[in-house]
């Protein structure tokens, strides 16, 4: 296996040192801005007179054409779409940040769903000064129709929330424009290894998790999904914010057991063509989007190719991993407010390997998918939204004379839900049908052999949910619901209540707790790795109680606990190869309970701070004995730290660490005459602790056009072998067992343009 090692890895840094320092020689600010270092704008929005922090509430930067600063501040924003306008969406603590803001005078427009919408002006930023602005929000008299407010959080209320701007998904190191591989280390969210872009949440597998794409269905979110390495399966350019539930989420969300995650696409509004264009070591992305008839339209497409990321980390023989992924969009205003979203989505990936002489692997698959989301208002208080989508995936893996996987599948999926807001009370009520038509055929190992098997899967899941929100004042908020969900491949109903709560006793600290139900349906992959064995639905119990304390210059601390308890989980029977899926098996019960702090600071000015800490315990139990679960990692902590400098510079850093993941040990035998393996009891070993330190630096100038921005990541800069899969073989030339460890990423430098018109 080729790896980057001692010199020589100083030598590729001191050869990209010398091109990042020859790309800035040769960059020049326009006009007299490059003299001045930017400063930030950022603040805190609440909720009227309530002072209670209001999340996913769209703020908007506007140069203030009133100002006599206003020529500069366009010059340096390279004159972006829409009169240079920069938009983000506040956290969970309400915070918000514009960062590298060019001296000028300047003005908010803020937006929230049920709020009345403001106008700040007269917001000022001297060179490499911090403004705060912590603006509030009166209740709006009626109404306003928005799309992006159920898309942008999962969960408008309760604990175990989380919203990641567009900001924060590109800025962080490593990850690649992947917005998957930017959420893993926050608390309560981990994936298994640094080759996949899934992330478990609180103790969950990735399949317990549903994921979203603007509030619809996203079935195959990942190219190889189900193989050792996988990626987000659309281009990071479109998305401008992910809302992750880790639990207790609305009655709205049905068939996830763990958490939801949101994606929410750009929605800009465009008055004149934009564009964006990315190049880097391991993958082209374009992006543009204009007006179209009062609304816009989006495409975009991305090309990947992992033949840097082989050669360094791949196993010998990798002859190529590529994928890529299309993505065409329009919006449209109707009459009487009403708005239509139509989306197209492709996407394809390809894997091949050399193994022995005369054996080679391979992994491809193609997907292909339809959506249409309309919303109207029925009055000024009510208004009725109806979701349609239409999914296909055919995909196929293979070894020569060895395992084989072969799947079609067809998912169409509709939603209609109906929301009014009375008084104090917004009241929802929705109806769900999603079919699945396909198959699976291929080979699943049991033991140390190979059986062929074949499955069929022709299910139909009904769903039907209603949830008063209720906000009466006083920082009180309180969340109840309940759904209803039967699928055909199971049988029966099931009912899951939910409740939320919210209350302030301070200005500064909200007090949040949920409960509730949370049913599951068994994946066709699932049912296929049982071999036979009937599934039944999973059933979790969420119990979670948690504070939020706002501290001083906008640090903000959240802590929860929670327990979790399952019945009938589905899950691996043997834990062998860590990266792929083995042998599942229906166990009796599942426990899981743990504790998540994150502890941030995002107020206005240069330096950003973000520390993650979870402690876990996840177990499951058949036949009275009880295991590990294979999520069971113990300890996980993240510490990122930022700071902008002037001339466009930010630099920023990650640290990792995790608990060793458990694993079902492979023993050797012999009596002197035979030989051979025999595997322990499911879960019986343990990895290694991970650890694992990335940096990135990068640099955003205007140019006439636009703005050009360049950046370098560096992956696992010291370089730690952290292990992924330990396997046992034996040399019959040497009579001998040998253990074989395969570690994750080595030191990986990663180089990216990337220009916007």
């Amino acid at each position: 296996m080729a790896r980057l090692r001692g010199r020589g890895r100083w030598l590729v840094i001191r050869a990209l040192v010398r091109l990042t320092l020859l790309l800035t020689a040769t960059t020049r600010v326009n006009g007299a801005v490059a003299d001045q270092a930017p400063g930030s704008i950022g603040g805190r929005v609440t909720a009227g007179l309530s002072g209670a922090p209001l999340a996913g509430a769209r703020v908007t930067l506007l140069p203030d054409r009133a100002g006599d600063d206003m020529v500069a501040a366009a010059s340096y924003d390279g004159r972006m779409a829409g009169g240079g306008e920069r938009t983000t969406l506040t956290d969970p603590g309400g915070l918000f940040l514009f960062e590298s803001v060019a001296p000028g005078a300047y003005f908010l427009l803020l937006r929230r769903e049920g709020f009345a919408q403001a106008t700040l002006r007269g917001v000022r930023v001297g060179a490499s000064s911090a403004t705060r602005v912590d603006p509030d929000l009166a209740p709006a008299l009626t109404v306003r129709i928005t799309v992006p407010a159920d898309s942008a959080a999962p969960d408008g209320l309760g604990p175990s929330r989380s919203l990641f701007p567009r900001a924060s998904l590109v800025a962080r190191p490593a990850a690649l424009g992947d917005p998957f591989r930017a959420l893993a280390g926050a608390a309560g969210m981990e994936s298994q290894n640094d080759f996949q872009s899934q992330v478990r949440i609180r103790g969950g597998e990735a399949s317990d998790t549903a994921v979203l794409l603007d509030g619809q269905p996203l079935p195959s979110a990942f190219h190889f999904s189900g193989g050792a390495g996988s990626a987000a399966a659309l281009n990071g350019d479109l998305v401008e914010s992910a809302g992750v539930s880790t639990g207790g989420f609305s009655a709205e969300y049905g068939d996830a057991l763990a958490g939801v995650i949101d994606l929410a696409t750009r929605d800009d509004h465009p008055e004149r063509l934009r564009g964006r264009a990315g190049l880097s070591s391991l993958q082209a992305s374009a992006a543009l989007s204009g007006p179209a008839g009062g609304g816009s339209w989006v495409l975009s497409g991305r090309q990947a190719d992992l033949g840097l990321y082989d050669r360094s980390v791949g196993e010998n023989g990798v002859d190529g991993v590529t994928f890529h992924d299309l993505f065409a969009g329009l919006r449209l205003p109707l009459p009487h407010d009403a708005r239509l979203a139509f989306d197209l989505l492709q996407d394809g990936n390809d894997f091949r390997q050399s193994l022995a002489p005369g054996a080679t692997g391979e992994m491809h698959g193609v997907q292909r998918g339809a959506r249409v989301r309309y919303e109207a208002p029925l009055s000024a208080r009510a208004w009725v939204k109806v979701l349609l989508s239409q999914g296909d995936l055919s995909a196929h893996a293979a070894v020569t004379a060895g395992a084989s996987y072969d799947q079609d599948r067809r998912q169409q999926a509709m939603k209609l839900s109906y929301v009014l807001q009375a008084g104090a009370h917004r009241l929802s009520a929705g109806v769900e049908l999603s079919r699945t038509l396909g198959g699976i055929a291929g080979t699943v190992a049991e033991g140390y052999a190979l059986v062929p098997r074949a499955t069929t899967d022709r299910s139909l899941t009904q769903g039907v949910f209603v949830e008063d929100r209720c906000e009466p004042g006083g920082r009180l908020a309180l969340r109840l619901g309940a759904r209803a969900d039967r699928s055909t491949a199971t049988g029966g109903p099931a009912l899951s209540p939910r409740l939320g709560l919210e209350i302030g006793p301070f200005r500064s600290v909200l007090i949040r707790a949920a409960a509730g139900r949370f049913v599951q349906f068994p994946r066709p992959e699932q049912e296929f790795l049982a071999a036979g064995e009937p599934l039944r639905r999973q059933v979790a119990d969420h119990l979670i109680l948690g504070v939020e304390a706002g501290l001083p210059a906008g640090a903000r601390l959240v802590v929860e606990g929670y327990l979790k308890t399952m019945r009938d989980p589905i899950g691996e029977s043997v834990n062998r190869y860590m990266e792929l899926p083995d042998l599942m098996t229906r166990f009796d019960a599942g426990r899981v309970h743990g504790l998540d702090v994150t502890f941030e600071s995002r107020a206005p000015g240069p330096w950003r701070f973000r520390l993650d800490y979870s402690y876990m315990v996840a177990s499951e139990e058949k036949g009275g004995a009880v295991f590990p679960r294979n999520t069971d990692q113990r300890h996980t902590a993240g510490l990122s730290l930022a700071r902008g400098l002037a001339g466009g510079w930010d630099l920023s850093g990650l640290l990792r660490y995790g608990s060793g993941l458990p694993y079902t040990s492979q023993q050797p035998w012999t009596n002197g005459i035979d030989y051979g393996l025999r595997l322990g009891a499911l879960n019986d070993a343990r990895l290694p602790a991970y650890a694992r330190l990335d940096l990135r630096a990068g640099r955003t100038t205007a140019r006439s056009w636009g703005r050009l921005s360049w950046h370098l990541d560096l992956l696992n800069v010291t370089g730690r072998r952290n292990v992924r899969d330990v396997e046992v073989y034996f040399d019959a030339r040497k009579s001998a067992f040998f253990r074989d460890t395969s570690f994750q990423s080595p030191f990986l430098p990663v180089f990216g343009l990337t220009a916007e018109f």
